[in-house]
């Protein structure tokens, strides 16, 4: 059986503007060998708000967007998958 390639990228960043960080998170999977339309694109926006020195409180909005082939993060094969992240963090 033939070994199964794929390449992988991703790239992330922030920005911070005082108590307030933006951030931008993309990836995408490349289609197997031997699997036409197995590629995916996943991105995630988000943003902190620091409230204190250990409060914030954030939301993440994140999709993968599958091809044909693909099955990120779902049950079935081909099904786009979302996400909202909404919450707060309290270091003690």
């Amino acid at each position: 059986m033939p070994a199964v390639k794929r390449t992988l990228l991703r790239g992330s960043a922030m920005y911070t503007m005082g108590a307030t960080g933006l951030h931008l998170n993309v990836g995408k999977a490349g289609a197997e060998t031997g699997s036409p339309n197995s590629d995916a694109l996943q991105y995630t926006l988000g943003v902190n708000q620091n409230l204190s020195k250990r409060t914030k409180v954030y939301a993440f909005y994140t999709a993968v967007n599958n091809k044909a082939g693909a099955s990120y993060n779902v049950s079935a094969n081909w099904r786009d998958f979302r996400s909202l992240a909404l919450g707060v963090r309290h270091n003690f």
